[in-house]
């Protein structure tokens, strides 16, 4: 049971954040920029998110009790 709440709060992180960044980049970034660079700009911080999220989840679900 333990795992499977791991996984929905690693989902739950990463879904925010890109859905957050998703909003951002087609409201301000695409117009300015054009689809392909907002894309690009937005690779390496979902990339980060991910890294942080899985890690923090990891680290809370087996430690924080």
């Amino acid at each position: 049971m333990q795992v499977l709440r791991a996984g929905a709060l690693y989902f739950a992180l990463v879904f925010a954040v890109g859905f957050a960044l998703g909003a951002i980049r087609t409201l301000w970034v695409v117009p300015r920029l054009g689809t392909r660079m907002a894309e690009v700009m937005e690779m390496p911080i979902m990339l980060a998110v991910t890294i942080v999220a899985a890690r923090w989840t990891v680290l809370c679900a087996f430690r924080c009790r």
